[in-house]
């Protein structure tokens, strides 16, 4: 069994403070049990800025699978979120910060999002990117 993998624009490149999220693919399908892997390119982090990401099921809310800060280094996971573990992120080249499944399952199919969070004095900007994992 295949599992199609979609990455859909969800917000043009944004520039907020210096900071962008872009996606460089736009689909792809892997079958079931082998690794996937969608990238974000996220720049302008400040040191005590994060990476999230998403996963949203079809009729089901948002919900974060897990969280990584700048350095792309110890990821906090959902432990709400059942499938969370099955999920890990690196950071490549200093700016891509890659969310690996190492075996898709049906169950991972829904629509991923990576963003960024910048707080200033209480308040925040957003930066975010969609993904669709079918």
């Amino acid at each position: 069994m295949y599992i199609s993998v979609c990455a859909v624009l969800f917000s043009v490149i944004v520039d907020v403070l210096g900071q962008t999220v872009e996606q460089p693919e736009l689909s792809w399908t892997k079958p079931q049990n082998k690794r996937a892997y969608i990238k974000c390119e996220v720049t302008g982090l400040d040191d005590d800025d994060y990476v999230h990401w998403y996963q949203q099921k079809d009729g089901e809310a948002l919900q974060r699978i897990l969280y990584v800060n700048k350095e792309g280094t110890s990821p906090i996971h959902n432990s709400d979120l059942r499938e969370a573990k099955d999920f890990t992120v690196q950071l490549e080249n200093d700016n891509n910060y890659v969310l690996r499944v190492n075996a898709v399952k049906s169950s991972h199919s829904g629509v991923y999002y990576c963003a960024s969070w910048v707080f200033i004095s209480g308040s925040h900007s957003e930066t975010n990117f969609l993904h669709v994992l079918q």
